[in-house]
């Protein structure tokens, strides 16, 4: 017994004829048969084959089996329903027998895979009465974990961070604790923490989640910055290359040598004249005069001559950095996507799908980016309005447009060979197998990456930003940075600015993003019910609308227009840093007594006396810009634990800053706060004792 495999003849049922019934092997191979119609590749057709010969052997390695007696002809083979359970019986312990073989977390793509020739040969068995309609084979999911692809801090850390400061300290010292794993940069942070704080009532959650938020989005964006200005600064370094005369006299030679004929003695002289000085200079000048600055696809006759690899080896270059000169490089283009995400907090399919046309210069002053949101009853615009950057390029400065404006150059070279159905999109792949360009023909093109290949070097730039500490996706861009947005500011919003919805509802869902061990806390289910009273005010019959219990919405709003009325009359008196308190005089912090006004200013950022929306004003606005210059300069005097307290106030007085100086709708506002900043003394330096911060 033989089954074709297009023109390969394999060997296959047959070498169980002596363990597995001729007739049930006669009833798999008839199966086969009618799933092989289904194949369009010979590689799908192959690897069904290894999967069903795998379960095959699985089953004549078990001949004392329940299911022979239902397998082996002419023997009772009982009721329907005991076969069933036979059959799914035997299916579960092949299911059991698959994890047994790849037990690893990294492994469950395998097992899943390995799973689908068996499941589909079940199928077409089931078709031909072999065996009982509805039997399961079941794959296996990922360990649902808050956070994962939603924001940059795992399920993990969520719960570590709501145990006692006795139980973290045993925890973080002991690394054979099963129940938690955590990332090198969370056990660091939760190291700092302990060591500032004295008593459990000390030790702030929302501190922690705020700290390593922000601390993860610093560094992808500092390292997607720093690599792409790099990347542009290798593609200037080719332009002057192609017109080097000495290199390009170097690439005329190197030219000469690989059409020449001469004897293997005579090339290797020719090949250290023309690559002995600088192979990298000298190869990608020889592209870009002749090749139009493009890589050599595997068919070209020069392919193998290029890229051998004792040649490699002995000139000392690579194709890595080949790419990077040619602006070809599939890293940095994905810096530029993760630097455009992390400026735009806009979803990943909408930077994935970036036109070239999507870049518009307003004026001198200003640009704006275009995007398309996906909907689900269709797509929705978006845009931002970004500030174009006067001076010199540095890591610092680096803007969307700067980043937008080096992409579209890349891409010019081999914009041509591009499908035509990608040829608008701003992130072109130089180099792809089989593009599919109709239902029977496939081309080798440059074409859109796929989202797929973006997370692949996403997380190679999360590796090389956190030195190994911790890998994230795309998605999580986003979400962390609204989440950031809404435990810093205490404002929806703000959440829904940022975020750029079209209503509170999605501002609010962020605000709720607060894992479920934090509800049971009494304060936090005051604020979430705060939030759903506070900006739902002015809509009549809104309990009744969504379906809350009027009653309690009521009281809600009712103590929100008292908090609002009470709040606007002493807003200017109880401030600082930008934040509002309700009652200074509350005796809310430990260490301070009713009655008299709170000094402990450091914990403002997480204090439950703390105003829940931020007050949009110049005078607001002033001191948070003053404020923030102080804190900069403790930052850079003071050593990481001394400078620990001050880092949330540090995140929130950047973000504050951040939000308003890139948003033009607010320029005026930010430039007469700037005024007022600047001519007003800063009274926060003489706040802070100066043994203290040492500035």
């Amino acid at each position: 017994m033989e089954v074709k495999v297009n023109s390969t003849t394999i060997r296959s049922f047959s070498i169980y004829s002596n363990t597995l019934p001729n007739d049930f092997l006669l009833d798999v191979t008839k199966a086969w048969r009618l799933l092989n119609e289904t194949f369009r590749a010979e590689l799908t057709e192959i690897t069904y084959f290894q999967h069903i010969s795998r379960w095959l052997r699985f089953l004549a390695d078990r001949p004392n089996h329940e299911i022979w007696s239902y397998i082996e002809k002419g023997s009772d083979s009982g009721s329907l329903q005991e076969e069933y359970l036979a059959w799914q019986n035997l299916i579960t312990e092949y299911r059991n027998d698959i994890f047994d073989s790849f037990p690893t977390a990294d492994q469950l793509t395998t097992r899943n895979n390995k799973l689908i020739g068996v499941r589909k040969l079940l199928e077409y068995l089931a078709y031909t009465k072999t065996i009982p309609h509805g039997l399961v084979l079941r794959g296996w999911k990922d360990k649902p974990r808050l956070g994962q692809s939603s924001t940059f801090l795992s399920n993990d850390f969520y719960r570590l961070i709501n145990r006692s400061k006795n139980d973290l300290q045993k925890l973080v010292f002991s690394f054979d604790d099963n129940d938690v794993s955590l990332d090198e940069d969370v056990i660091s942070l939760i190291k700092n923490a302990l060591e500032n704080t004295e008593e459990d009532f000390d030790f702030n959650p929302v501190s922690l989640v705020i700290s390593s938020l922000q601390g993860r989005k610093n560094q992808l964006k500092n390292q997607a910055a720093n690599d792409y200005i790099a990347y542009i600064e290798s593609t200037n370094q080719a332009e002057k290359w192609a017109k080097d005369l000495e290199i390009s006299a170097c690439a005329d030679k190197l030219h000469k040598v690989m059409l020449s004929n001469v004897d293997a003695h005579t090339k290797m002289n020719l090949y250290d004249e023309a690559l002995g000085g600088c192979a990298t200079s000298v190869l990608v000048n020889y592209l870009i005069r002749y090749n139009e600055g493009r890589l050599l696809l595997n068919k070209d006759s020069r392919y193998g001559l290029f890229w051998h690899p004792d040649r490699m080896s002995r000139y000392n270059y690579n194709r890595d950095h080949i790419r990077r000169y040619l602006g070809c490089s599939n890293y940095e283009m994905v810096c530029a996507f993760a630097f455009i995400m992390l400026e735009t907090n806009a979803n990943t399919t909408s930077i994935w799908g970036l036109e070239e046309g999507d870049l518009i210069e307003l004026n001198d002053n200003f640009f704006q980016l275009n995007w398309t949101k996906q909907r689900q009853r269709g797509h929705e615009s978006k845009y931002r309005i970004f500030p174009i950057r006067k001076e010199s390029l540095t890591t610092q400065n680096l803007t969307v447009r700067d980043v937008f404006i080096h992409q579209l150059e890349c891409r010019k070279k081999f914009l041509n060979a591009v499908i035509q159905k990608d040829q608008k999109y701003l992130f072109l792949q130089w180099y792809k197998n089989n593009v599919k360009i109709s239902e029977s023909e496939r081309v080798y093109a440059p074409t859109r990456p796929s989202l797929a290949s973006f997370n692949r070097y996403f997380k190679m730039l999360c590796e090389k930003a956190s030195n190994g500490a911790w890998v994230t996706t795309p998605k999580a861009i986003r979400g962390s940075a609204l989440l950031l947005t809404g435990l810093v500011t205490r404002d929806a919003t703000a959440v829904m600015i940022e975020g750029q919805h079209t209503s509170l509802e999605m501002g609010k869902r962020y605000t709720y993003h607060y894992p479920e061990v934090w509800l049971q806390d009494k304060e936090i289910r005051l604020f979430l019910n705060w939030y759903q009273a506070l900006f739902t005010v002015d809509i009549e019959g809104f309990a009744e609308k969504i379906g809350i219990d009027s009653i309690l919405y009521n009281e809600n709003k009712e103590f929100a227009l008292e908090q609002r009325q009470k709040e606007a009359q002493n807003a200017i008196n109880q401030q600082f840093g930008g934040i509002h308190c309700i009652d200074p005089t509350a005796g809310a912090q430990p260490g301070t007594k009713a009655g008299r006004v709170c000094n402990k200013v450091d914990k403002c950022p997480t204090c439950k006396q703390r105003r829940g929306v931020f007050v949009t004003s110049i005078n607001n606005l002033a001191n948070v810009i003053q404020w923030h210059e102080i804190l900069v300069q403790l930052k850079q005097t003071l050593s990481d634990n001394e400078f620990y307290k001050w880092r949330v106030w540090h995140v929130f007085t950047t973000l504050i800053v951040d939000t308003f100086s890139k948003d033009p709708t607010h320029a005026r506002l930010m430039r007469e706060a700037q005024e007022k900043a600047a001519l007003t003394q800063n009274s926060y330096a003489s706040l802070i004792p100066v043994a203290e911060v040492n500035i």
